[in-house]
């Protein structure tokens, strides 16, 4: 369900849930396979039973060895064996079982999470990084899909130690209070020390993601930092990070590791005294030295991997508590607010597009607040079928025209309208479906040619495919590539030329047929042979559709029908190429620079 709100000034800061509001979060997306983690869960339970009966049946064979019973030994040892083997089987089913419903919970979650990342609204995404929402949707996903499995084992844990804490509590009271005094006073340390690692563990994850969003940032603009000689510039800012990262990991695990060293040294004391009280208690004949035997065996089982169950108990319940909060806060929290549509169908675009006294700027960032104003007053209007050129000095507010057009930005004040009703009013689909942005830097996918072509029409036949490569003057192109249509595409369309990666997103942007398409730079890295091809593949589908262009060479929109002058976020002028050179000085200067 789409959100909407302010969020808070701290990009990273998670809301805190209670855990059982965090294991309905997660439920829903484990609903689905209720049955077979019922069944699952049928078996460890029933592992549970046998594993109770086991320390039992194995007192009885130590009583059995010291009483010189040779072939009770060996009818208790078979009944054991029957115990453990069953239980060891119903454990490894129930696992197999628990692996198929994280697998399956896994890839619910992730793809509800991507899906809500998708409709996160761009300023929210400028503002926190992405390696925010990479570490979310990559790390914490697999944190709660394995949260049932781990509580199930959990259980089964907890029911093994109840069960050797009756047994000795039917072998001798006395040891049993003993025994659990100690479990409680490491158990309280365990608890001092997960409480802590909570609060340090949040500090260090919100670091780690301020490394992770930096590193993402150098993968994809390596290229950049290398052309402006700044890797040692990247490099310092990178260690600062890193550091800071590591140092809160530190500071984390140094702390707790302080507290296990107290939780031990009062472990081995008790042992130490467990094992005095037992030889106290045979000393003064009030004890048989094989039940003793028995109650330390127990103790051996229990004591240390009791206290040490309560810590990883509690470290799970803090890092599931940690990673569900974090997801279901980009699911539903507003702090990440969701882009809004309204309800109403366009079923026939016509293609006119108006600004109504639109007032827009962007966030600088939580601390910063808003920037200045890019658009001021605007106010235009975009016929039907008409070819409309944007003309401008950079940062005029070209581009974000496009980005309110496409309603990936909402202005603050005024209104965009498509075909006469606000883009608030219409669906996501009337609105997306209607229009196709050809961008100055299009993002190529990792994937085939013709999977990158296909985005954008699932359906569309090789004929299709081909036709409007050509018309985009890289089918043959694509022909001398190694697999040709099948040929992978680097990430980011790094092995393919700049020109290459305009000319597919000009094919697939036509493949779309949509009736507005918007062209923001989109023959910027085209030579002037391939720009005049280009020019005619545009002029070709104008033809019922309404088209508009930002470019900065003015020979590629002097055949537009209309010619808007912005600067400082307003419409200057407008009119013909030939009118603006009599009416426009701005627009006169930029063509004799251009020549």
């Amino acid at each position: 369900m789409a959100r909407s709100g302010k969020g808070t000034n701290d990009p990273y800061k998670v809301p805190r849930n209670s855990t059982w509001t965090n294991i309905r979060f997660s439920w829903k997306y484990i609903s689905d396979h209720k049955k077979l983690l019922f069944f699952a869960g049928l078996c460890q339970l029933t592992g549970c039973v046998l594993a109770v009966a086991a320390p039992i049946i194995s007192a009885r064979i130590i009583r059995a060895y010291v009483n010189n019973e040779a072939w009770r030994v060996m009818y208790i040892a078979f009944s054991l064996l029957v115990v453990q083997l069953l239980r060891n089987l119903c454990m490894v089913t129930g696992n197999q079982a628990y692996n198929h419903v994280y697998t399956k919970t896994l890839s619910s979650l992730e793809e509800d999470l991507v899906w809500n990342v998708l409709r996160v609204e761009n300023h929210c995404i400028d503002e926190k990084g992405s390696g925010l929402f990479i570490q979310r949707l990559t790390t914490d996903t697999g944190r709660i899909a394995s949260g049932f499995n781990n509580l199930a084992d959990m259980i089964t844990q907890v029911i093994n130690y109840f069960g050797i804490l009756v047994a000795m509590f039917v072998v001798d009271v006395r040891i049993f209070l003993f025994v659990l005094l100690l479990i409680v006073l490491q158990s309280i340390i365990e608890l001092w020390r997960t409480r802590r690692l909570g609060r340090d563990d949040r500090s260090f994850r919100m670091a780690n993601e301020r490394f992770s969003g930096l590193v993402g940032e150098m993968v994809r603009g390596q290229k950049d930092v290398k052309f402006l000689n700044s890797e040692q510039q990247f490099s310092s800012e990178l260690k600062g990070r890193i550091n800071e990262a590591n140092e809160k990991r530190l500071y984390m695990q140094s702390r707790s590791w302080r507290l296990k060293l107290l939780r031990w040294e009062l472990g081995e004391f008790g042992s130490f005294a467990l094992i005095a009280l037992l030889a106290y208690l045979i000393g003064s004949n009030l004890l048989l030295p094989s039940t003793a035997l028995i109650l330390y065996n127990y103790y051996s089982d229990l004591g240390p991997n009791a206290v040490k169950f309560v810590g990883n108990f509690m470290d799970f319940l803090t890092d599931f508590n940690l990673s569900t909060e974090r997801v279901s806060a980009l699911v539903a929290s507003p702090e990440f607010p969701k882009e809004v549509f309204g309800d109403k169908e366009l079923k026939d675009p016509q293609g006119k597009i108006s600004f109504n006294h639109v007032y827009f700027r962007y966030n600088s960032g939580p601390e910063a607040g808003p920037g200045p104003w890019v658009l001021q007053d605007m106010t235009l209007t975009i016929r039907p079928g008409e070819t409309v050129a944007l003309v401008g000095k950079s940062g005029c507010g070209k581009t974000t025209i496009f980005n309110l057009i496409d309603k990936l930005y909402e202005p603050q004040q005024g209104q965009v309208l498509l075909d006469d009703i606000p883009l608030s009013d219409l669906t996501k689909d009337s609105i997306r479906n209607s229009i196709t942005v050809v961008s100055q830097s299009p993002y190529i996918f990792h994937m085939s040619v013709r999977d990158n072509l296909r985005l954008t029409c699932p359906d569309a036949s090789e004929e299709e495919m081909e036709e409007v490569c050509r018309l985009a003057c890289i089918d043959e192109d694509i022909r001398k590539m190694p697999q040709g249509y099948d040929t992978m595409i680097g990430e980011g369309g790094v092995n393919i030329s700049g020109g290459q990666q305009q000319r597919v997103a000009i094919a697939r942007a036509m493949l779309r047929k949509s009736r507005i398409i918007l062209f923001d730079e989109a023959t910027s890295a085209l030579d002037n042979l391939t720009q005049a091809r280009i020019q005619e593949a545009i002029d070709n589908m104008q033809k019922d559709r309404t088209v508009v262009l930002i470019a900065h060479r003015l020979s590629t929109i002097i055949n537009a029908d209309r010619i808007l002058y912005i600067e400082d976020g307003k419409v200057l002028a407008e009119g013909s190429h030939t009118q603006l050179l009599e009416t426009c000085p701005p627009y006169r200067t930029l063509a004799e620079m251009e020549g």
